[in-house]
C-alpha cells in the first residue's frame, strides 16, 4: 500500500494511504497492458486497398492515368531510339567533351610519318583528314588507316595517338615490279600483279615491260623463271607480250620476236639459249623465232636476208623452218 502525503490547510502534512486493486504478491496483467494504445489490426496498404476496390468494381482514374503516362513515355523513347536522336545526342555530348579536352591541351599539333617513299605527302595528309588544333580524342584512327590504305602505293598502314598532341603514321609501301600496258594506258604494278599508280611511270622505265590483258597475273612466274635460269636472255628482252591470255611472246631489244609455247616454257627457253650459243641465231637478220613446236625451231627471215640468200618465194620467207644443225650447213637461217 502506497502512502501519499497531503498538506492540510494548517500547514501540517498528513499521510494518506492509496489502496491498490492488485493483491500483494501478484503481477499485473501483462497482456492487457501490452495492447494498451495499439490498434487491433494493421491498416491496409495501397496495393491492398486498390485490390479491394478492383474486386468491388470501384475503379479509380489514377491507375489509368499512370498507364497512359507510361505508354506515352514509351512511345517517346522508342521514337528517339529509332530516329537515331539518342546516338546524335551522345555524339554531340562527345564532341563537346572533346572540345573541352582540346582546350585543355589535348589537340592535334603534329603528324609524324615513317616509311613513306613514293606516296605523295599531299595525298597522305588528305587521307588522314586532320587539321592542327583538332581534338585528339575525336580523331578516328581506324577510319584514317582505312583511307590511307586506299592509296595506290600503300600496302599497309598503322595510325596511333601519342598524347597529348601527336598522330603517328607508319606506312609500308608496295615494291614496283613492272610496267603494264593495256590498250593505250600504262601502269606500275607490284609483284602480285596489282596496279599501283598510273602517274610517274617515266621514272620506272628500267622495269620489265609487259603488254596485254592478263599479263600482270602471269608475268611474275615467267620473270622469276628467267631470272633463275636464263638471266642473260632476260637482259635482252625489251617487252613481254601476253597473247590471248594463253602464252607469251618475247620482244628482244633488236626487234626479234620469240614465240613461246603455252606449256614447257622452261625447256623452250633452255633450247633457245643453247641454240643461240651455238649458232648466234638471235643476232642474225630474222624477224621472229618460233618455239611452239617441241621438235623444231622455226625462223622467219627479214626480206633483205631472204633476198640475199636467194629464197625464191614469199611463202618460204614466212615459213622458213630450221632444224637444229641446219644453220651449220648454211641453210635458210
Amino acid at each position: 500500500m502506497r502512502q501519499v502525503k497531503v498538506q492540510s490547510r494548517t500547514g501540517v502534512r498528513a499521510t494518506k494511504k492509496r489502496s491498490s486493486k492488485i493483491a500483494p504478491g501478484k503481477r499485473r496483467n501483462v497482456s492487457a497492458m501490452s495492447t494498451f494504445g495499439r490498434r487491433k489490426e494493421r491498416p491496409a496498404g495501397p496495393f491492398a486497398i486498390w485490390f479491394d476496390n478492383l474486386r468491388e468494381g470501384n475503379f479509380g482514374t489514377r491507375p489509368f492515368a499512370f498507364g497512359a503516362l507510361a505508354l506515352i513515355m514509351g512511345v517517346i523513347v522508342y521514337g528517339i531510339l529509332i530516329g537515331g536522336h539518342a546516338q546524335a545526342a551522345v555524339d554531340a555530348a562527345g564532341r563537346q567533351a572533346n572540345r573541352v579536352l582540346a582546350l585543355s591541351g589535348f589537340s592535334i599539333q603534329n603528324v609524324t610519318v615513317t616509311g613513306r617513299a613514293q606516296t605523295r605527302k599531299d595525298d597522305l595528309l588528305e587521307a588522314v583528314g586532320v587539321g592542327r588544333g583538332d581534338p585528339i580524342f575525336g580523331f578516328d584512327t581506324e577510319a584514317a588507316r582505312q583511307r590511307i590504305e586506299q592509296l595506290g602505293w600503300v600496302r599497309s598502314a598503322t595510325v596511333t595517338r601519342l598524347l597529348p598532341d601527336t598522330i603517328r603514321i607508319e606506312v609500308s609501301e608496295r615494291e614496283p615490279f613492272a610496267l603494264w600496258q593495256r590498250g593505250g594506258a600504262l601502269s606500275i604494278i607490284d609483284a602480285q600483279g596489282q596496279p599501283i599508280a598510273d602517274e610517274g611511270v617515266q621514272d620506272f622505265a628500267h622495269l620489265p615491260f609487259i603488254v596485254g590483258f592478263g599479263a600482270p597475273r602471269e608475268a611474275p612466274a615467267l620473270l622469276n623463271l628467267m631470272r633463275a635460269e636464263q638471266p642473260q636472255l632476260l637482259q635482252r628482252v625489251r617487252a613481254f607480250v601476253r597473247v590471248s591470255d594463253r602464252r607469251w611472246n618475247l620482244r628482244l631489244e633488236n626487234g626479234v620476236d620469240v614465240n613461246l609455247p603455252e606449256t614447257g616454257v622452261g625447256k623452250a627457253l633452255s633450247d633457245l639459249a643453247a641454240y643461240d650459243t651455238k649458232h648466234k641465231v638471235l643476232s642474225r637478220d630474222i624477224v621472229s623465232i618460233d618455239l611452239r613446236l617441241p621438235d623444231r625451231v622455226s625462223v622467219k627471215l627479214t626480206e633483205d636476208a631472204a633476198a640475199s640468200r636467194g629464197i625464191a618465194t614469199e611463202a618460204k620467207i614466212k615459213n622458213g623452218v630450221v632444224r637444229p644443225g641446219d644453220a651449220a650447213r648454211g641453210g635458210n637461217t
